[in-house]
């Protein structure tokens, strides 16, 4: 029976031989098996980083939310009515405006707003977002390293500050805020930096 088996597998593979030759030789020349597979796929880090980036987008997306609401209800108490937000481009690029100015702030350990030398103020990062309305006024928390800003705290901080207070909660004309964050914190639940340009549309 043994015998019988194996003649009849070399047998299969004579007669079948120059044809599965010739199918390997297209599989190997088809430009679907030549081409580098993308990068996102060889490398399992690079596909982390991108699956990483896009679990901060919703964390910092979540904290905006969570922080419109905390400014709304302190605008309600100044008796003010409520802000929205320009749009999820126009917070982007408070965000972007933050990780230009932040590593400068750090490396100076000091705080304070873009003024063009050499970081441009956050409306003109909003402006660039084709984002078009009348800037009020820019509030920002300075980098801290212990998670203290949530969004809470940040809008306490802003409220206790009369300068913070006057342009984000005291602008009665104010109706719109592009917000941005940098530095996820405790899960994303705070962050390094974070600021927001007050609007009139």
């Amino acid at each position: 029976m043994a015998t019988r088996l194996r003649r009849s597998t070399r047998r299969f593979f004579r007669s079948h031989l120059p044809k599965l030759a010739l199918l390997v030789a297209i599989l190997l020349s088809s430009p679907w098996l030549a081409t580098p597979a993308p990068a996102f796929a060889a490398d399992p880090s690079v596909a982390q980083t991108e699956t990483s980036a896009a679990v901060l987008d919703v964390q910092a997306a979540s904290y905006l939310d969570q922080l419109l609401g905390e400014i709304n209800d302190r605008r309600a108490k100044a008796g003010n009515g409520p802000v929205i937000f320009a749009g999820m481009d126009a917070n982007q690029a408070v965000g972007q405006y933050l990780a230009d100015l932040t590593p400068r702030m750090v490396a100076q350990h000091s705080c304070f707003h873009g003024n063009g030398n050499p970081v441009s103020p956050g409306w003109d990062y909003v402006k660039g977002s084709g984002f078009s309305g009348e800037a009020r006024g820019e509030v920002l928390a300075c980098p801290g390293d212990n998670g203290f800003w949530t969004a809470p705290k940040i809008a306490d901080g802003w409220w206790s500050s009369p300068s913070h207070w006057r342009s984000l909660y005291g602008d009665s004309r104010v109706n719109a805020i592009a917000c941005g964050t940098f530095g996820s914190q405790n899960g994303g639940r705070a962050y390094q930096t974070i600021a927001c340009v007050t609007y009139k549309i």
